[in-house]
Order: C-alpha cells, then sequence, then structure tokens
C-alpha cells in the first residue's frame, strides 16, 4: 500500500533537469501572515511524494478551506523511480486565499469510480501578523523620540471585491494625533463599512503597529509602498 511521506508547498517549484526526482522550489512556507484577507496568490505550488508504490497508481485530491469548504480537487499519476517513491506537482493559478485559518488536503488512492482514503495533510495556517504587546513605557519612548522614525501611518484599504472604492486610513501611535484631511482614523474596533459591507483591518492595524519606532525608509527605498509614514 502507497504511503504519504510528505508534503511541501511553495510559491512555485518545478521539476530540477540536472538531478533525476530533484525538484526546485521557490519560496517554501508553513504560514501565510497577511495584513488583509480575502488575499490573492498568482501561483501555488503543492509538492506530493509517496513511497512503497509498487504499481503505476491513480491519486484523488481534495484541498479545503479552513471551514472544510472545498477549494480544488483532481487526480493524478505520479512519477514513480526504482526505489517506489512517487513524486507529484500541482500547479494552482490565482488562487484567492479567502479566510484565516489550516488549510488542508485530503489525498485518496482510485480504482475505477472507487475511493480509498489515504491520508489527510496540513497545507498551511493563514493569519494575520501577531499582535504588538506596548507598555505604557514604550510608547512614551517612542513618541517622544527625535528624528525620522515612524509614529504615524497614513494608507490606503481597497476591498478585493470592489477595489473602485478606497478608505484613507490614518493609523497612529499617538491617539492625540492631528488627523489629516481626506483620512479617517482606523476604528477602534478595526471593522470599517463600505458599501454596506464589513470588513476586518485588523490584520492592517498589527501590521502598522511593529512598525513603530523603526526609522522612515529613504524615499528610493520605499517608492513602490503604498503607505506614506510618519514621524
Amino acid at each position: 500500500m502507497a504511503k504519504l511521506k510528505n508534503v511541501i508547498v511553495a510559491h512555485k517549484a518545478k521539476m530540477n533537469t540536472q538531478i533525476p526526482g530533484g525538484i526546485d522550489f521557490i519560496g517554501v512556507f508553513d504560514n501565510m501572515i497577511q495584513p488583509i484577507y480575502p488575499h490573492p496568490m498568482y501561483s501555488l505550488s503543492i509538492v506530493l511524494t509517496f513511497e512503497e508504490i509498487l504499481k503505476p497508481m491513480v491519486f484523488e485530491i481534495r484541498i479545503n478551506s479552513p471551514t472544510d469548504e472545498l477549494i480544488t480537487k483532481g487526480e493524478f499519476v505520479p512519477m514513480i523511480d526504482p526505489f517506489g517513491v512517487g513524486k507529484k506537482i500541482l500547479d494552482l493559478e490565482k488562487v484567492l486565499i479567502k479566510d484565516r485559518g489550516t488549510y488542508t488536503i485530503d489525498i485518496f488512492e482510485k480504482n475505477g469510480k472507487d475511493l480509498k482514503f489515504l491520508a489527510s495533510s496540513n497545507l498551511f495556517m493563514a493569519d494575520y501578523p501577531p499582535q504588538r504587546q506596548f507598555t505604557s513605557e514604550m510608547i512614551e519612548k517612542i513618541l517622544g523620540a527625535e528624528g525620522d522614525i515612524i509614529k504615524l501611518v497614513k494608507t490606503e484599504f481597497r476591498p478585493i471585491d470592489n477595489p473602485e472604492k478606497v478608505a484613507k486610513i490614518q493609523i497612529s501611535l499617538d491617539k492625540n494625533s492631528v488627523l489629516e484631511e481626506g483620512y479617517i482614523p482606523m476604528p477602534e474596533d478595526d471593522k470599517i463599512v463600505i458599501d454596506g459591507k464589513e470588513y476586518d483591518l485588523t490584520g492592517m492595524r498589527r501590521q502598522v503597529e511593529w512598525m513603530y519606532g523603526n526609522p522612515i525608509p529613504k524615499q528610493e527605498e520605499n517608492k513602490e509602498e503604498n503607505s506614506e509614514l510618519v514621524n
């Protein structure tokens, strides 16, 4: 009976042309940390390795969301080496990671119309950046520091399902900072409503909070950033 040896997730994977059975990876990951979900991925590769395969076999896979919703499924026959090890690269394009949580894969052996469960495995965990813990002393030190350090960020939120709508948001370590014209303060509950739909900005706030106290990047180093950092 075939056994699942391992599952590796990466932004991209391809067979190595120099080493038989070798695979080149770009961006292997276990955890996806993003400030906003849904998060679009232009490419996602899942590499499955099996062992103790004694003959050509067909497998079916099902990829599931954190709520156990079926994202996609398919079947394949892995390449098998003389030692009974089989590998398969599953390439997904334009994948929308909709929710926070753990994404999983179910694998079945397929014989005609019959399916036999083989294994389940976690693919990756999607979540917001971890929350930074501030003390009053830390806040006082950052706000009192001189020089070009980050104390306030002006940014934009553009919903992925409604990109024509833009909310200009100001996030500051100093609750008494002056609000710039055209911007709204980050809501205290991190929720914003656009065209009747509520969006969670918790991840955006957490990402910004890790910037406080750091030097403001030079303009040429930050020319592709959409956010404006202010001391």
